[in-house]
C-alpha cells in the first residue's frame, strides 16, 4: 500500500497494524509518501520494487525479522544505500549494537514521539543528499579535469616530437594550446575553491553596491565579450538587495559567461532587475539571443553538476552549481525562463534591502 505526496518516500515495515498506521499518519501529515509492509519479507520486496528514500523497520516480525531484512538489503547493490532506521521496543545495548553493525543508521525506542521519527528521517535524508552530491561532484570534477589534462599531455608529446624539425610558428601554436588548457585547468580549480568556500563560510548579508558588482563581473569576461563581438545592455540604476558582493559577482560572471558562450552570433545580452513575484525580494536577470532551451533541458540545468550542452565551447558543469549554492546560501532562488528559438532569461533573487522599495 502506498501514498504519493510530492515529498520523499518512506517504507514502514511493522507487523503491529496500530503502530504502522500511526507511523503512516505521521509521515503523510508531514508531506512524506508512505509505503507499508507487515513483514520483513514483504518489506524487502517493497524496497526492491519501490526504492524508497528511507526505511523504518521493527525488529521482531514474522517470516523475516528486521535484522534479516537489513542483511538482505545490504547484500543487494540496488538497495544497500537506502538508509534504515530501526524502531523497536528492544532496549538491550547488544540488540542496538547488532542493528547498527548490520547497517542501520539509527535506533528509535518504542514508545516514540513524532519529533523523534521526523528528526531521524530528516537527518538520514540530509546525509544521503550530501553523499549523493559528493558522488556527483567527484564524477564531474574527474570528467572536467580529465579532458584538459589529456590535451596537455598530447600537446606536450607533440611539441617534443616537433622540437628539432618544426618552425617557430608551429612550435608557438603548440605552446599557445598548452597555455589555453592550463588556463582551463586553473579555472576549474578556482571554481572548486569557490564552491568549497561558499559551503564553509558564514557571512552576514549586506546591502549590495550592485553597479560595482556588475562592473566587476563584466571585467572578468572582457576578453570573451571582445572575441565574440557581443553587445551588452544594462540599466542605469539597480534596486537595492542584500547579499555578499564577491559571491554575487561570481553569479553574474557565470551567467554572463554562459550567455556569451551559448548566445546568438553575435551575442546580444540584456541585464535587468525588478521586484520578484513573491514579494520581499529583488529579481536580477540576464537575457540572451541564443537558441533557447527545451523544458527537459531547463529541468536539468540547476541540478547538481549537470550539463546541458557542450555546443561551441568546452564549458564544464560546475558553474550553475555554484550559482545555486551561492543564491541559496544568501536566502534567495535561481532559475531560468526559456523556449526553443526564443533565447533564455537566467535569473536569481535576493532579499530586498528592508529600507528599499525594489
Amino acid at each position: 500500500m502506498t501514498a504519493s505526496p510530492t515529498g520523499p518516500r518512506v517504507l514502514v515495515v511493522e507487523d503491529d497494524s496500530a503502530i504502522r498506521a500511526t507511523l503512516v499518519d505521521i509521515l503523510e501529515l508531514n508531506g512524506y509518501g508512505a509505503i507499508q509492509a507487515a513483514t520483513g519479507t514483504a518489506g524487502l520486496a517493497q524496497a526492491r520494487e519501490q526504492r524508497p528514500d528511507v526505511i523504518l523497520t521493527d525488529i521482531a516480525m514474522p517470516e523475516l525479522d528486521g535484522f534479516g531484512m537489513i542483511t538482505a538489503l545490504h547484500a543487494d547493490e540496488q538497495t544497500r544505500a537506502i538508509p534504515v532506521i530501526i524502531i523497536s521496543a528492544a532496549v538491550e545495548p547488544e540488540r542496538m549494537r547488532q542493528g547498527m553493525d548490520l547497517g542501520a543508521e539509527d535506533f528509535i525506542v518504542k514508545p516514540f514521539t513524532e519529533e523523534q521519527v521526523l528528526g531521524s528521517i530528516r537527518a538520514r535524508l540530509e546525509k544521503k543528499a550530501l553523499l549523493d552530491e559528493l558522488d556527483a561532484f567527484a564524477h564531474t570534477v574527474a570528467h572536467d579535469l580529465k579532458n584538459p589534462i589529456a590535451v596537455l599531455m598530447g600537446r606536450a608529446e607533440l611539441l617534443r616530437a616537433l622540437w628539432d624539425t618544426a618552425d617557430d610558428a608551429t612550435l608557438l601554436e603548440q605552446v599557445v594550446q598548452l597555455e589555453s588548457n592550463a588556463v582551463r585547468l586553473n579555472n576549474i580549480v578556482e571554481e572548486l575553491l569557490i564552491l568549497a568556500g561558499v559551503r564553509r563560510q558564514v557571512i552576514e548579508p549586506e546591502p549590495l553596491p550592485m553597479a560595482e558588482v556588475v562592473r566587476e563581473a563584466l571585467g572578468r569576461v572582457e576578453n570573451l565579450v571582445r572575441s565574440s563581438h557581443a553587445r551588452i545592455e544594462q540599466p542605469d540604476t539597480w534596486p537595492s538587495a542584500l547579499g555578499h558582493a564577491p559571491w554575487v559577482a561570481e553569479v553574474w560572471t557565470n551567467y554572463l559567461s554562459n550567455a556569451l558562450k551559448y548566445g546568438g552570433t553575435p551575442p546580444l545580452i540584456r541585464l535587468g532587475a525588478g521586484p520578484a513575484p513573491a514579494g520581499g525580494r529583488v529579481r536580477f536577470w540576464i537575457e540572451d539571443n541564443g537558441p533557447g532551451l527545451t523544458p527537459e533541458q531547463q529541468a536539468q540545468l540547476f541540478r547538481q553538476f549537470s550539463r546541458v550542452t557542450q555546443a561551441r565551447t568546452g564549458g564544464h558543469g560546475l558553474g550553475l552549481s555554484i550559482v545555486r549554492r551561492i543564491v541559496e546560501k544568501l536566502d534567495g532562488r535561481a532559475g531560468v525562463e526559456s523556449q526553443p528559438g526564443a533565447g533564455s532569461r537566467f535569473w536569481f533573487e535576493l532579499p530586498a534591502t528592508p529600507t528599499a522599495t525594489p
